[in-house]
Protein backbone atom coordinates (compact mmCIF):
# COMPACT_ATOMS: atom_id res chain seq x y z
CA UNK A 1 0.00 0.00 0.00
CA UNK A 2 1.12 3.21 -0.92
CA UNK A 3 2.22 6.59 1.63
CA UNK A 4 -1.00 7.98 0.22
CA UNK A 5 -3.11 4.92 0.39
CA UNK A 6 -2.13 4.30 4.02
CA UNK A 7 -3.01 7.76 4.91
CA UNK A 8 -6.53 8.08 3.73
CA UNK A 9 -7.06 5.22 5.23
CA UNK A 10 -6.15 6.67 8.87
CA UNK A 11 -7.80 9.46 7.77
CA UNK A 12 -10.92 7.85 7.48
CA UNK A 13 -10.99 5.97 11.14
CA UNK A 14 -13.08 7.76 13.22
CA UNK A 15 -12.61 7.30 17.09
CA UNK A 16 -15.05 6.50 19.44
CA UNK A 17 -17.19 8.83 20.17
CA UNK A 18 -17.75 10.45 23.93
CA UNK A 19 -21.38 10.35 25.09
CA UNK A 20 -21.60 13.98 24.69
CA UNK A 21 -20.15 14.14 21.27
CA UNK A 22 -23.55 14.51 19.20
CA UNK A 23 -25.13 16.89 22.29
CA UNK A 24 -21.94 19.43 22.00
CA UNK A 25 -20.61 19.17 18.08
CA UNK A 26 -17.18 20.07 17.25
CA UNK A 27 -15.33 20.68 20.09
CA UNK A 28 -15.69 17.70 21.75
CA UNK A 29 -12.54 15.86 19.92
CA UNK A 30 -10.63 17.76 22.02
CA UNK A 31 -12.61 17.88 25.31
CA UNK A 32 -12.88 14.22 24.69
CA UNK A 33 -8.54 13.86 24.31
CA UNK A 34 -8.26 16.40 27.25
CA UNK A 35 -10.69 14.23 29.84
CA UNK A 36 -8.95 11.00 28.89
CA UNK A 37 -5.47 12.82 29.68
CA UNK A 38 -6.77 13.98 32.79
CA UNK A 39 -7.99 10.87 33.90
CA UNK A 40 -5.40 8.99 32.53
CA UNK A 41 -3.06 11.28 34.70
CA UNK A 42 -5.27 11.17 37.84
CA UNK A 43 -5.59 7.44 38.27
CA UNK A 44 -1.83 6.90 37.69
CA UNK A 45 -0.93 9.03 40.28
CA UNK A 46 -3.75 7.59 42.39
CA UNK A 47 -2.42 3.68 41.29
CA UNK A 48 1.49 4.08 41.69
CA UNK A 49 2.63 1.68 44.46
CA UNK A 50 -0.57 -0.15 45.01
CA UNK A 51 0.92 -3.77 44.53
CA UNK A 52 0.76 -6.46 46.74
CA UNK A 53 4.52 -5.13 48.03
CA UNK A 54 3.14 -1.75 48.83
CA UNK A 55 0.23 -2.75 49.68
CA UNK A 56 0.25 -1.30 53.24
CA UNK A 57 1.78 1.50 52.32
CA UNK A 58 -0.79 2.39 50.02
CA UNK A 59 -3.41 1.88 52.32
CA UNK A 60 -1.56 4.37 54.70
CA UNK A 61 -0.87 6.84 51.76
CA UNK A 62 -3.38 6.40 49.03
CA UNK A 63 -1.84 9.19 46.62
CA UNK A 64 1.23 8.85 44.96
CA UNK A 65 2.36 11.97 46.11
CA UNK A 66 2.06 11.95 49.74
CA UNK A 67 4.37 8.63 48.95
CA UNK A 68 6.88 10.47 47.58
CA UNK A 69 7.05 13.07 50.26
CA UNK A 70 7.27 10.64 52.48
CA UNK A 71 10.39 8.82 51.07
CA UNK A 72 11.70 12.51 51.35
CA UNK A 73 11.24 12.84 54.24
CA UNK A 74 13.13 9.18 55.21
CA UNK A 75 15.39 10.08 53.19
CA UNK A 76 15.81 13.29 55.43
CA UNK A 77 15.70 11.86 58.75
CA UNK A 78 18.71 9.12 57.65
CA UNK A 79 21.03 11.53 56.27
CA UNK A 80 20.81 13.29 59.99
CA UNK A 81 21.44 10.63 61.76
CA UNK A 82 24.34 9.46 59.29
CA UNK A 83 25.42 13.35 60.38
CA UNK A 84 24.67 13.29 63.90
CA UNK A 85 26.50 9.93 64.60
CA UNK A 86 29.88 10.87 62.74
CA UNK A 87 30.02 14.52 64.69
CA UNK A 88 29.82 12.11 67.55
CA UNK A 89 32.50 9.86 66.65
CA UNK A 90 34.76 12.11 65.50
CA UNK A 91 35.81 13.60 68.07
CA UNK A 92 36.54 9.92 69.90
CA UNK A 93 39.09 9.82 66.98
CA UNK A 94 40.66 12.85 67.54
CA UNK A 95 40.93 11.60 71.53
CA UNK A 96 42.71 8.61 70.22
CA UNK A 97 45.34 10.91 68.10
CA UNK A 98 46.29 12.89 70.95
CA UNK A 99 46.62 10.36 73.45
CA UNK A 100 48.70 8.41 71.09
CA UNK A 101 50.94 11.79 70.50
CA UNK A 102 51.50 12.44 74.26
CA UNK A 103 52.87 9.06 74.96
CA UNK A 104 56.25 9.22 76.64
CA UNK A 105 59.55 8.08 74.66
CA UNK A 106 61.59 4.82 75.64
CA UNK A 107 58.16 2.54 76.31
CA UNK A 108 58.21 -0.76 74.74
CA UNK A 109 58.44 -1.18 71.37
CA UNK A 110 55.02 -3.32 71.36
CA UNK A 111 53.60 -0.55 72.86
CA UNK A 112 55.26 1.47 70.46
CA UNK A 113 53.76 -0.96 67.42
CA UNK A 114 50.57 -0.46 68.86
CA UNK A 115 50.36 3.30 69.11
CA UNK A 116 51.73 3.49 65.45
CA UNK A 117 49.12 1.18 65.02
CA UNK A 118 46.27 2.95 66.57
CA UNK A 119 47.13 6.31 65.03
CA UNK A 120 47.07 5.47 61.71
CA UNK A 121 43.59 3.65 62.09
CA UNK A 122 42.64 6.27 63.85
CA UNK A 123 43.62 8.56 60.84
CA UNK A 124 42.08 6.50 58.95
CA UNK A 125 38.97 6.04 60.15
CA UNK A 126 38.63 9.87 60.74
CA UNK A 127 39.33 10.22 56.91
CA UNK A 128 36.69 8.23 55.92
CA UNK A 129 34.00 9.48 58.58
CA UNK A 130 34.72 13.13 57.04
CA UNK A 131 33.67 11.05 53.34
CA UNK A 132 30.59 9.93 54.85
CA UNK A 133 29.81 13.17 56.28
CA UNK A 134 30.16 14.97 53.12
CA UNK A 135 28.54 12.39 50.57
CA UNK A 136 25.48 13.23 52.85
CA UNK A 137 24.97 16.12 50.37
CA UNK A 138 22.98 13.54 47.98
CA UNK A 139 20.07 13.87 50.78
CA UNK A 140 19.84 17.85 50.02
CA UNK A 141 19.81 17.03 46.40
CA UNK A 142 17.53 13.79 46.12
CA UNK A 143 15.07 15.88 48.57
CA UNK A 144 15.00 18.52 46.08
CA UNK A 145 14.36 16.49 42.91
CA UNK A 146 11.35 14.51 44.55
CA UNK A 147 9.54 17.63 45.55
CA UNK A 148 10.33 19.36 42.18
CA UNK A 149 8.88 16.16 40.76
CA UNK A 150 5.97 16.68 43.38
CA UNK A 151 5.38 20.20 42.04
CA UNK A 152 5.19 19.04 38.76
CA UNK A 153 2.85 16.32 38.78
CA UNK A 154 0.57 18.79 40.89
CA UNK A 155 0.45 21.28 38.86
CA UNK A 156 0.38 19.09 35.32
CA UNK A 157 -2.84 17.53 37.00
CA UNK A 158 -4.31 20.95 38.28
CA UNK A 159 -3.95 22.44 34.94
CA UNK A 160 -4.85 19.91 32.55
CA UNK A 161 -7.98 19.93 35.27
CA UNK A 162 -8.61 23.73 34.47
CA UNK A 163 -8.65 23.02 30.83
CA UNK A 164 -10.92 20.71 31.07
CA UNK A 165 -13.17 22.58 33.28
CA UNK A 166 -13.03 25.37 30.62
CA UNK A 167 -13.68 23.36 27.88
CA UNK A 168 -16.38 20.99 29.34
CA UNK A 169 -19.94 21.93 27.75
CA UNK A 170 -21.92 24.68 29.25
CA UNK A 171 -23.97 23.32 32.57
CA UNK A 172 -22.05 20.22 32.86
CA UNK A 173 -20.46 21.41 35.41
CA UNK A 174 -21.95 23.99 38.58
CA UNK A 175 -19.87 26.73 39.80
CA UNK A 176 -20.01 25.35 43.39
CA UNK A 177 -18.07 22.14 41.98
CA UNK A 178 -15.45 24.43 40.14
CA UNK A 179 -14.63 26.45 43.25
CA UNK A 180 -14.71 23.56 45.34
CA UNK A 181 -12.80 21.20 43.09
CA UNK A 182 -9.62 23.79 42.30
CA UNK A 183 -9.66 25.10 45.82
CA UNK A 184 -8.59 21.72 46.90
CA UNK A 185 -7.86 20.43 50.94
CA UNK A 186 -4.99 22.70 51.34
CA UNK A 187 -4.46 26.30 52.67
CA UNK A 188 -4.87 29.07 50.41
CA UNK A 189 -2.53 28.49 47.41
CA UNK A 190 -1.86 25.23 48.09
CA UNK A 191 -1.22 23.40 44.39
CA UNK A 192 -2.91 19.95 45.82
CA UNK A 193 -6.40 18.71 44.65
CA UNK A 194 -8.86 17.41 46.25
CA UNK A 195 -8.75 13.39 44.59
CA UNK A 196 -12.49 12.70 45.23
CA UNK A 197 -13.65 15.76 43.83
CA UNK A 198 -11.56 15.03 40.78
CA UNK A 199 -13.02 11.54 41.27
CA UNK A 200 -15.98 12.99 40.80
CA UNK A 201 -16.04 15.46 38.32
CA UNK A 202 -14.23 13.18 35.94
CA UNK A 203 -16.94 11.12 36.06
CA UNK A 204 -20.00 13.41 35.83
CA UNK A 205 -18.06 13.93 32.34
CA UNK A 206 -18.16 10.80 31.25
CA UNK A 207 -14.60 9.46 31.72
Amino acid sequence: MSDSASLQSLQQIKPPEHPLANEFGQDTPVFERLGSIVRSLHDTLQELGADKVLSEAASEFPSARERLLHIASLTEKAANTVLSKVEETLPLQDKVLDAADKLPSGLPSEIQDFAATSTASARETRAALSEIMMAQDFQDLTGQLIKKVVTLLERTEKDLLQLLIDAAPPGTITEVKKDELMAGPGAPGSVALDQGSVDDLLADLGF
